[in-house]
């Protein structure tokens, strides 16, 4: 009993937890060349301080981004230079290498933002040396609470440079060509930490599909459902054939939970099964075009589309299995247990209950 009130509280926090904005990355380009620029593709809500970090407040929207004008952009662009100033450092020679800062979207008026799949609010910063390097150059990011520092490093391959705070590394140069992680790679990575731990609504819907049925058979088969579903329709967007935005795909997602949660509770009839893989598959090409906004900047057309939308892709399968196999191992003989029916019924209850919150939430 005392481990079924621990999992329902935490399943409670996690639901709760899922409104937040929280930046967990600050994306960037870095652009060989002379002299090389770093572009920074800037989350414009994090440049609003008493933002930063606050579970309660939604992520901007380009549109909200677009209406501030000059007065609205001003202290963006003051506090987002300060924020990078305060975080990246880049040393070369064993002296520090100056940079300046060129807001490329406000070169022209209105200011040209970046149109991203998840409709976000974001800005191009470019980092620009004062002088010539005296040699490589290493980067260095501050430590503390800050999200991650992921630079895309230049070359075909388009490997990923990932920093964590307090972290530092060299700059590429031609004798360091194998430096960062490989696209495919990175892009497996990025599938499976938008799943876990990023992604809590994914967590307690796939939790929906564990107490579904506690057979391997039912749960691989749901699994491989709904991947075949999401693949389908994250290639789509990603590719940009089909074009969503996040208001109402993000209260579908919610209402998925609950819609899941509750068929679970269903007599078994005839048929079901069908049914059942149905919905599933259903609910898959949703959350498909809800990760498609999340890894909108890992997946873009052009050489290696294919290769990061499968990485991608199972990456996410793998988070899936990963939440299965841990609820498995948690539930090893408990399940034959009189309270585990009870159990899997309150956490059914809990899950819908959360998706209606998060829905009603995402809606308002």
């Amino acid at each position: 009993m005392r481990r079924c009130v621990a999992l329902l509280v935490i399943w409670m926090a996690m639901a709760v937890a899922a409104r937040g904005h929280v930046v967990t990355q600050i994306f960037a380009e870095w652009k060989d060349g002379s002299p090389w620029e770093i572009e920074v593709l800037f989350d414009a809500g994090y440049a609003v301080p008493e933002w930063r970090d606050d579970a309660n407040t939604p992520a901007p929207s380009r549109e909200w981004l677009v209406s501030l004008g000059e007065s609205g952009w001003a202290p963006l662009r003051v506090e987002a230079e300060r924020y990078l100033r305060e975080g990246l450092t880049l040393e070369s020679g064993g002296g520090p290498v100056g940079w300046q800062v060129e807001f490329v979207d406000f070169r022209k008026t209105p200011p040209d933002f970046p149109e991203l799949l998840n409709d976000g609010a974001y800005f191009r910063m470019r980092l620009v040396p004062e002088a010539a390097a005296a040699g490589p150059v290493d980067l260095k990011w501050a430590g503390g609470t800050r999200p991650s520092f992921v630079l895309k490093l230049p070359g075909q391959d388009s490997r990923y440079l990932t920093l964590a705070p307090g972290q530092s590394a060299p700059l590429p140069s031609n004798e360091r060509e194998d430096s960062g992680r490989p696209p495919w790679i990175e892009a497996f990575r990025q599938g499976f930490l938008h799943v876990l731990p990023g992604g809590i609504d994914h967590i307690l819907f796939v939790m929906g599909l564990f107490f579904y049925r506690r057979q391997w058979t039912a749960l691989l088969s749901q699994s491989l459902a709904f991947t075949a579903a999401h693949t389908v329709t994250l290639g789509l967007a990603a590719a940009g054939i089909v074009r969503v935005t996040g208001a109402w795909v993000e209260p579908l997602v919610a209402i998925s939970l609950t819609v899941v949660a509750l068929e679970n509770l269903r007599p078994g009839e005839k048929g079901q099964s069908i049914l059942r893989h149905a919905i599933v598959f259903g609910f898959g090409l949703v959350h498909g075009l809800g990760f498609a906004g999340a890894l909108s900047l890992w997946l873009k057309p052009g050489e290696g589309f294919f290769t990061g939308l499968v990485s991608a892709n199972l990456g996410v399968e793998a988070a899936q299995v990963a939440i299965m196999g841990a609820a498995w191992m948690l539930t090893i003989g408990w399940h034959r247990a009189a309270g585990y029916s009870g159990f899997r019924r309150a956490g059914c209850h809990i899950i819908a209950g959360a998706g209606l919150l998060l829905a009603i939430d995402r809606i308002l």
